[in-house]
């Protein structure tokens, strides 16, 4: 399974429980991303393919994209965070790539386990 630098990619800016996020289609390289922003996968729903209905550390079956954050989500014990639909909202944001994103939301590197990216 293909993995694509983050740093390369173009993404579509959208909300995450309110809040911005980075959005792409494809798989990341979580080793690509930078210190300071948090990589989630996304899972579809099994109907119709167009509702995202979870996240996770890494998402092997039904996967919908991957979202970059600044901040780190609370997944449950098993890794996954149920989503519901107005959760996830294309926002017409105009961050295209993870510099964008940095310089925009003011993104600080901070100290942490390189697991959590």
């Amino acid at each position: 399974m293909a993995r694509y630098n983050a740093m390369e990619e173009i993404f579509e800016e959208i909300e995450l429980f309110g809040k911005p996020a980075l959005f792409t289609p494809v798989r990341i390289d979580r080793n690509t991303v930078p210190k300071g922003l948090y990589l989630y996968e996304v899972r579809h729903d099994d109907e119709s393919w167009g509702d995202p209905v979870q996240i996770g550390r890494g998402i092997l079956v039904n996967h919908y994209g991957t979202v970059i954050t600044r901040e780190k989500l609370q997944l449950d014990k098993d890794g996954f965070l149920n989503i519901e639909p107005d959760d996830f909202n294309f926002s017409n944001g105009d961050c295209r790539t993870i510099k964008d994103y940095q310089e925009k939301y003011k993104v600080k590197a901070e100290k942490r386990n390189d697991l959590e990216r």
